[in-house]
């Protein structure tokens, strides 16, 4: 398709990622802001998997469609969590290489995941996820299975040998990996989770900080805990994996690749850039 300006039609442009661009229809609606932007970082982020989106759809290049909003009336996080729709998963702004430090209740971009979404890209079952497998050796040596589609695979060795010059007193936190790829729910719940899809990491689980390992305090809140470096931190996030340590139910061992959250389209403001 022709380049053009954001109306009809517009011609995104690749991210951080160095991915080829194509073309993608976007159809102009009343409320423009929201699904124009939802739709830049989607499509940015997912090329040759998302094509369009309309004022009530995800447009998948085979032609499959993926209502924004399913259900009515509001939810509460609770239900998002959930039964979260494609909206309700983008309804949270991601901050990236901001200070480690403690979130509002229920802030945790990137935890709202709709499931169907995410085994559309990666694939329904263990068996066709495994398809999609790419080794990656990891700081400690041990082969890890990591998704290949969208360059995941790629980023995540790019993050290996980032943190492999920085210096050892930064990477001891991180060095050991507890694994990326298991055929799972999250604990508790019957949601599918990342690591399904081997598009998640856990790493330093010595040094890290998990919600479910503590307490809530007398009013039913949690503490924020974390040891992993900031500087790691920023590794990740350079490279598309946001970091569960920027949840109220903070899980600091782990990285997701979602790189729809980091689109300077989507995400929060940026209190400071570690590219610059």
């Amino acid at each position: 398709m022709p380049n053009s300006s954001v109306g009809s039609r517009w011609v995104w442009r690749p991210w951080l990622f160095g991915l080829c661009g194509i073309s993608c229809l976007v159809t102009p609606v009343a409320t423009a802001e929201m699904p124009l932007r939802i739709a830049r970082c989607l499509l940015d982020s997912y090329p040759g998997a998302l094509c369009e989106m309309t004022a009530t759809d995800l447009v998948w290049c085979d032609g499959t469609r993926t209502p924004l909003r399913q259900g009515s009336g509001a939810k509460n996080h609770a239900e998002q969590l959930e039964h979260g729709d494609l909206l309700d998963q983008m309804s949270q702004k991601y901050t990236p290489f901001a200070k480690p430090a403690p979130l509002a209740v229920d802030d945790e971009p990137g935890r709202i995941r709709h499931e169907p979404f995410f085994a559309k890209l990666y694939g329904p079952s263990r068996t066709q996820v495994r398809k999609t497998l790419v080794p990656v050796r990891w700081l400690d040596g041990k082969v890890l299975l990591v998704q290949g589609k969208f360059g995941i695979a790629k980023q995540l060795a790019a993050v290996r040998d980032e943190l492999a010059h920085l210096p050892p007193a930064l990477t001891a936190a991180v060095r050991n990996s507890a694994g990326t790829f298991v055929w799972r729910t999250i604990h508790g719940t019957n949601r599918r989770s990342a690591h399904a899809y081997a598009t998640a990491i856990d790493v330093g689980v010595a040094q890290s900080d998990f919600w479910q390992w503590q307490t809530p305090d007398g009013n039913g809140k949690l503490t924020w805990r974390n040891r992993i470096p900031s500087e790691v931190v920023d590794v990740f996030e350079r490279h598309g994996f946001i970091w569960g340590g920027r949840w109220y139910h903070f899980d600091t061992m782990h990285f997701e690749f979602r790189p729809e959250l980091l689109h300077p389209d989507c995400r929060g403001s940026v209190l400071h850039n570690p590219l610059d």
